[in-house]
């Protein structure tokens, strides 16, 4: 593999900006993240500059990041000085060997899959494999690359060393396509292939098909992998609602489990299409009910009707995007949660899920316990999860172990 940058070299000198704070024990930590507040004014020369920065804390030199003047969310580290390859006077060698060593590392982990069963996963999760605000996701032979700032992260990442990076990785790719957002004009862009409208592809030996160009994120929930199997295990001979359904990962495997019927409720009638056709190519016989409805007016509406079901599945999506609304995610929670909680059956199971970073697993514990008491009911708590290994994050950044996942027993 030869060395090759998956940052933008620019052409320009590469600047210096001072620190007003000292957090340098913070970055050491593994921490990648520095907010405006820890810098002062900086020199005229880059008054408005975003892109490649060396920092420094009193002319100490602490490593090259990526900088946007405009942002709350003000630097990301890339490389620290005190890292092997780093060279204060020759940036691009540095970010030649930072990259190439990041990269080699990204797909060690991934190499851990049995392409066999499961030949969907992140290749590339932002800071936890050192590539901040960079997500690539792999659904068998395509591969999707997507930013979290578009506009300005496109300027910092060089895609076409990340398609050549890809290429000689994945030989077999027929497809590398850039998703932007979906308030972007140019919604995405196709880097390399044909990009097929369904892309079909392997998780834990069941197949899934995905819109990559028009589904949500990169075309799937990756990130639930693990807790999708936990409810293959439990779902035996159980009547199984899943809300906020999406194309029915967790249908899938609940049917795959062997449950007795699954109601699967998503309000974007294109996803249920979708998870009608992962039943279908999954040759599951298991009888159905695929709602097209606002999960909250159908929680109302069954409530009402006393509908039980032997374990409902709630992983509806994130109700906090920044930190000022978790108040009202956290109403937001434990309502459809209580409410949820009225639909299981006695001694039956509750499945829970939040992937807003904003509301950390003990709130979200808190969040659990305030829905059962509002239901007037006990529960047990079977199993707690997570991310899975291929959503990594710094030890150091605990913001980023955005996902909660919790299985109970109810009382």
């Amino acid at each position: 593999m030869k060395k090759l940058s998956a940052v933008r070299i620019p052409s320009q000198k590469i600047p210096i900006l001072t620190l007003h704070r000292d957090i340098s024990k913070h970055l050491k930590r593994g921490h990648r993240w520095i907010y405006s507040d820890s810098f002062g004014p900086q020199h005229e020369s880059v008054k408005n500059y975003s892109g490649l920065a060396f920092l420094q804390i009193k002319k100490d030199l602490l490593g090259l990041g990526v900088y946007q003047f405009d942002s709350p969310l003000r630097f990301r580290m890339l490389c620290l000085s005190d890292e092997p390859f780093f060279k204060k006077t020759e940036p691009v060698k540095t970010l030649e060997s930072w990259s190439l060593h990041q990269w080699k590392k990204a797909l060690s982990i991934r190499s851990l899959f049995d392409s066999s069963l499961t030949n969907s996963y992140r290749l590339i999760n932002g800071e936890g494999d050192g590539f901040p605000g960079l997500v690539i996701d792999i659904y068998a032979n395509t591969a999707v690359v997507k930013f979290e700032n578009s506009l300005f992260e496109e300027c910092i990442w060089d895609t076409q060393a990340l398609v050549i990076l890809l290429c000689e990785a994945f030989p077999l790719l027929d497809c590398i396509y850039l998703k932007r957002k979906k308030e972007e004009s140019e919604k995405g862009e196709v880097l390399f292939g044909t990009l097929n409208t369904e892309v079909q592809f392997k998780e834990n030996g069941l197949l899934f098909s995905a819109n990559i160009r028009e589904g949500s994120k990169t075309g799937f929930f990756l990130d639930q992998r693990d807790n999708r199997n936990l409810i293959k295990q439990f779902a035996h001979d159980k009547s199984v609602l899943n809300l906020f359904s999406y194309t029915g990962g967790f249908s899938v495997y609940a049917a795959a489990g062997g449950a007795k019927s699954v109601t699967s409720v998503d309000i974007a009638k294109p996803a249920i299409e979708v998870l009608q056709n992962n039943f279908e190519i999954n040759q599951l016989k298991t009888p159905t009910e695929n709602i097209a409805a606002d999960a909250f007016l159908y929680l109302g509406q069954a409530v009402e009707k006393k509908k039980k079901f032997d374990l409902v599945i709630n992983d509806p999506p994130s109700f906090a995007p920044n930190a000022k609304s978790v108040p009202q995610a956290t109403a937001a929670y434990t309502k459809i949660f209580s409410d949820s909680l009225r639909l299981v059956s006695s001694h039956g199971l509750f499945a829970a899920s939040s992937c807003s970073s904003h509301i950390n697993t003990p709130m979200f514990m808190d969040i659990l316990k305030e829905s059962f008491s509002k239901a007037r009911l006990r529960g047990t708590l079977l199993q707690m999860g997570h991310q899975p290994f291929d959503h990594p994050y710094p030890l150091a950044m605990d913001e980023l172990r955005y996902l909660k996942f919790a299985l109970l027993r109810v009382e």
